[in-house]
């Protein structure tokens, strides 16, 4: 018998991001560099942050993920995201807890554009021979520390960064509050990737937002420089029903 997310979906809604439609702008953002690390984590809390349309991950592992974008419609912005990472019917998605980005600029068009759960934090993204480092401050505080060590090079093919499902209400066409997974896949193309060992130097949930989830064992990191573009969401998804039928397709690419 198939596990689904026990996610109390009124709670959570009332709390998500409102999004104005469903078809943004394409961004471009040339030249930006992403660190990615994962971590198993315990399985009880994250089934419990799991909206019920959706599986877990097994064993279930969260992404901790640092985007450097230098160029973009909205400025230059780091952005960090802490994911769980779950599966619609069987294809894996990262689904967005809380991410934080450094400009109010793309935090408003992030949210309004792509329903990223998004606040203002400080976020930093270092690289070093040996490491690359990313950071989150809180009020002041370091609530997020995840590095990358000893990095070797590999194929971009080889990276999977996991396309991003973002629980929202939608405000579009007379369906005020419609809820919906925005599935956000953006396209790639990359110059150069790395991989490598992990380790959390700082975690602290509860003033990033995320209590469900619990590292528990270094899984592997990746980090790459890259022309991505941020387009338009393709698929949509109903979170109260099992994905295999709440499915909708939006538009081809």
């Amino acid at each position: 018998m198939p596990l689904f997310g026990t996610l109390d979906l009124d709670t959570a809604l009332a709390a998500a991001p409102t999004i104005d439609s469903l078809r943004p702008e394409t961004w471009s953002l040339p030249g930006s560099e992403i660190l990615q690390v994962s971590f198993e984590v315990a399985e009880a809390p994250a089934l419990a942050v799991t909206p019920p349309g959706l599986h877990p991950s097994i064993p279930p592992y969260a992404t901790f993920t640092f985007h450097r974008a230098p160029e973009s419609p909205a400025g230059p912005f780091t952005l960090a995201m802490v994911r769980l990472i779950v599966r619609a019917g069987i294809r894996p998605r990262g689904l967005l807890m809380k991410a934080f980005v450094d400009s109010e600029a793309a935090a408003d068009a992030l949210g309004r554009g792509w329903g990223y759960d998004v606040s203002m934090a400080e976020v930093a993204l270092s690289r070093r021979h040996n490491e690359i480092r990313g950071a989150v401050s809180v009020d002041g505080e370091l609530a997020l520390e995840a590095v990358l060590e000893e990095p070797e090079p590999i194929a971009g093919a080889d990276i999977e960064l996991f396309d991003n499902l973002h629980l929202v209400n939608l405000a579009e066409g007379g369906q005020d509050g419609e809820p919906l997974l925005v599935q956000v896949d953006p396209g790639y193309q990359y110059h150069e990737a790395d991989r490598g060992a992990v380790r959390l130097g700082t975690f602290r949930p509860t003033a990033l937002g995320v209590d469900g989830i619990e590292p528990v064992y270094a899984v592997v990191g990746v980090t790459c420089r890259a022309d991505m573009e941020l387009n338009a969401p393709r698929f949509v998804i109903d979170p109260r029903v099992p994905a295999v039928q709440g499915t909708r397709r939006l538009q081809a690419r």
